[in-house]
């Protein structure tokens, strides 16, 4: 397994008309990103909306995706569910095609699911899914799971997986939290979840980031991470903030379909929806002061 480091975008699912991910339209969309900056696509996380899909429409996007010709080896895949079978049969699809890495969400709904709980999820996933090593990244946004994964199960989740989970995302965006777990296990990847502070990130020992919003600027955020630039950083950060005060997924895709001149990427699955005309409106201003 080749390491995953980097400025890797948390990629939009386009949807057709009757709500289904569409692959053919996200397969030059996801090659373009990677020739433009991008290190790698994470497919299926929290922009791609995929708690939003069936377990039958995320297996059937990973194929598609996987027999496309893109460069598998630069690819990773949301795989979290909150059923334990669910969560079993996308991880062994994903690795079964190829995806370089699958990211898991722990399992939600239940939020005082205890930390020995978490646990026998992850050890009864890793017997029945079978992953290789240095196969599976953690994911952290207890925002959106109501699960926190803090130092303490992160150093367990690892100490238990013999070597196949390698790192971990944090859409908490907690630098101390990170600080602490790269203290810890320096050898483990941790990725922000934001590009909002991708300097200061990299001191601290970050692998890099995992971010919807890279995609709008591929080019910077790999300059900014790999020169350590703080002029670059500073630019990045400045765009990064416009976007706040709208919802970031129907941000991303007003501006996905604005930069493509194709309206349907404005598309979400239901609950999502696109920008309102104020929303717009507010966000064109924001981005038109940076």
């Amino acid at each position: 397994m080749s390491v995953i480091r980097g400025i890797w975008a948390a990629a939009l699912t386009p949807v057709t008309t009757d709500f289904q991910p569409d692959a053919a339209k996200a397969i030059p969309y996801y090659r373009e990103l990677l020739e433009s900056g991008c290190d790698g696509i994470n497919v299926l996380g929290t922009t791609g909306e995929a708690m939003s899909l069936s377990v039958e429409q995320r297996v059937r996007y990973m194929r598609s995706l996987a027999s496309s010709g893109l460069p598998m080896a630069r690819m990773m895949a949301g795989t979290g569910a909150a059923a334990l079978d669910d969560a079993v049969e996308l991880t062994r699809t994903a690795l079964d095609c190829g995806f370089a890495a699958a990211l898991i969400m722990p399992p939600f709904f239940y939020r005082e699911a205890s930390d020995d709980g978490i646990a026998a999820f992850f050890d009864t996933l890793l017997a029945r899914a079978k992953p290789a090593r240095k196969s599976l990244l953690l994911y952290n946004f207890p925002r959106m799971s109501g699960v926190a994964l803090h130092a303490d199960l992160v150093d367990r989740l690892v100490e238990a997986s013999s070597d196949r989970i390698f790192g971990m995302k944090d859409s908490s965006n907690d630098a101390r939290l990170q600080a602490e777990i790269i203290g810890r296990r320096p050898e483990l990847a941790v990725f922000p979840g934001s590009e909002s502070d991708l300097a200061e990130a990299k001191r601290r020992g970050a692998a890099g980031c995992i971010s919807g919003s890279v995609a709008l600027w591929p080019q910077l955020a790999k300059n900014a991470f790999e020169s350590g630039g703080e002029a670059q950083a500073s630019e990045l950060n400045r765009r990064r903030a416009a976007l706040d005060g709208v919802p970031l997924v129907g941000a991303i895709r007003y501006l996905v379909a604005a930069l493509r001149s194709e309206r349907e990427w404005e598309r979400s699955m239901p609950p999502q929806e696109p920008l309102s005309v104020e929303q717009r409106e507010r966000l064109d201003r924001a981005l038109a002061s940076v």
